[in-house]
């Protein structure tokens, strides 16, 4: 084994890492988490650039790299076989930053990339490509390019000397900047793998995925050897893509119910490996089919806790998909466990609980998980329609609970259009999932401030419908009997609403969806009935009695 050489120091500029990601030299292993900084981080970056604030360092692996598409942030290029490229080993944030924003054009979508400075302000800011910047923006884009700089301020003969003076500052700090880069060359990657897991040990907040993908990545992104492939996998079951700490949760949770154990010695090779994340793979195909086709709930998205997900694939493991009494025991956990808090003690400590639960035989298990659910404070649960949101446990079950209703498109609406070809059919609500900027699923039926607008009362099905537009829909022509049950609604709520009375409007719907959430909830959760074994199985030769193989109440 070819020792890994002492790594040595050398400096890159901005416009170095653009200059290599354009000849394809530059590349992100596949064991790098994905893009995850926001505008405001792209921002205060290229502000630290600007005051000449340090901003870390940077680590590569210098090897050979084959011919393929190489892609930065929104930069993509048919790059060569090169013998020398740029493996990017800690950095890859701030580097698809630097090259995304340096890169831009009118064309780019992603607004993390569309950066401006002010010169009016001495601010930097970000739009998203529909928005015009103002006349005194200097695009980031422009600062590597002397000539176009100039040029830029040469259309502007309104810039003060001022300004003209702070754009030469941005444009001379950016283009001078030097970042202190680490090239390690050698063909160790233990060693270069050890040298990631202190880097991020070392007081740094990487997630245990992070970790797990340094630690265990592919060479090869077409085969099922890391979290990339397995997420691909996994997003190809039509129940959306789960996040990466998700999945390395299951993958653990799958092999062993202490699963925020230490994972660096996890696997014994790359065979190990390799069934770790097929056994996973299965198992979670399993879990999307109970969740979606059993529990009724049709999206990643809209799923109230995840902790549902490693817990549910451990069972899957275990002893394969949820079946029979299980089955409906298992629907129940998830139900009540998505209104009462199915870990109140917190992720970390629920998720291991809950797990060391999944043991022995099926049912044995769901009792378990149901016996680890908090107490309810009365028999019948009833929903808090404040909650209308996705970020919520709560607004995710009243959400479900309104979509259990099969909603229709309103009329003039966005999903009415869509919907052309297809007339009856509800809402697809995971094609909007699916979108790369999904508008929200509940549309305002009233422009009304929190805390009276932000209610499921004052909310329909509609997404990315404003309040007019609503109105208008519910509003025109013959009152469509069905669209209106299947949007919570009656003639009393349209009446109400034609006559201008909005509390009136507001009391009754809140009556009418509260209604229909709650027997949703109840439909799943089957509070106060008696749950433990099927009564088939108490008694011998006597058959369970109640319908569908579900017990009658306690």
């Amino acid at each position: 084994m070819a020792p890994v050489t002492r790594p040595e120091i050398r400096e890159a500029r901005p416009g170095d890492l653009v200059a290599w990601a354009r000849e394809g030299r530059l590349r992100l292993p596949s064991f790098q988490r994905s893009y995850q900084w926001e505008s405001v981080d792209v921002r205060r970056l290229f502000d630290s650039l600007l005051r000449g604030y340090p901003i870390g360092n940077l680590l590569v692996w210098q090897r050979p790299a084959a011919a393929g598409t190489v892609t930065v942030g929104h930069l993509s290029v048919a790059a060569p076989e090169t013998g020398a490229a740029y493996w990017v080993v800690d950095g890859q944030q701030r580097i698809t930053s630097l090259v995304g924003a340096l890169t831009a054009t009118d064309d780019t979508v992603d607004p993390r990339f569309r950066v401006y400075y002010d010169l009016a302000t001495g601010e930097f800011r970000s739009l998203s490509r529909r928005r015009r910047p103002d006349a005194d923006w200097l695009p980031v884009s422009l600062t590597l390019d002397t000539a176009a700089a100039n040029a830029w301020i040469r259309e502007r003969p309104h810039l003060t000397g001022e300004q003209i003076d702070r754009a030469d500052a941005v444009i001379a700090a950016i283009r001078d900047y030097r970042l202190p880069m680490y090239v390690v060359t050698g063909d160790d990657e233990t060693t270069l793998r050890e040298i990631f897991d202190r880097l991020n040990t070392y007081g740094k907040a990487l997630k245990s995925a992070d970790i797990f993908r340094a630690l265990h990545a592919s060479r090869d992104d077409r085969a099922l050897g890391d979290l990339t492939s397995l997420g691909a996998d996994v997003a190809g079951f039509g129940f959306g893509r789960l996040p990466e700490q998700l999945l390395t949760q299951s993958v653990l949770a799958v092999r062993d119910p202490v699963v925020d154990r230490d994972f660096r010695r996890e696997f014994d090779g790359a065979d190990d490996l390799h069934t770790a994340l097929t056994a996973t793979r299965d198992a979670l195909g399993h879990v999307v089919d109970f969740l979606r086709d059993e529990a009724d709930i049709p999206h990643a998205k809209l799923l109230p806790y995840a902790l549902f997900v490693p817990v549910l694939a451990r069972f899957a493991a275990l002893f394969g998909p949820p079946r029979g009494r299980a089955a409906q025991l298992l629907r129940r956990w998830v139900w009540r466990g998505a209104v009462l808090g199915v870990a109140p003690q917190g992720n970390t400590a629920g998720l291991r609980k809950n797990a060391k639960a999944v043991a022995g035989d099926p049912v044995g298990s769901a009792e378990r998980l149901i016996g680890l659910l908090p107490t309810p404070d009365s028999a019948v649960w009833r929903p808090d329609l404040g909650h209308t949101r996705l970020n919520a446990a709560l607004g995710k079950v009243n959400i479900l609970g309104l979509l259990s209703r099969g909603p229709l498109p309103l009329p003039g609406t966005a999903e009415a259009e869509r919907a052309d070809g297809t007339a009856g059919r509800p809402v697809d609500v995971a094609s909007v999932l699916e979108a790369d900027s999904p508008p929200p699923l509940l549309a305002p039926i009233f422009d009304i401030g929190w805390p009276t607008g932000e209610n499921v009362a004052n909310r329909v099905v509609a997404p990315g419908a404003k309040p007019a537009q609503v109105r208008d829909a519910l509003l025109a022509g013959e009152v469509d009997e069905r669209l209106l049950h299947s949007q919570c609604l009656d003639e009393g709520c349209v009446g109400l609403l034609r006559d201008g009375d909005t509390d009136g409007f507001l009391a009754r719907r809140a009556e009418l969806a509260g209604a229909v959430i709650a027997e949703h909830v109840q439909n799943h959760a089957l509070f106060g009935f008696r749950d433990g074994p099927a009564l088939s199985t108490l008694f011998e030769d006597t058959p369970d009695p109640a319908p569908a193989g579900e017990d009658g109440p306690a």
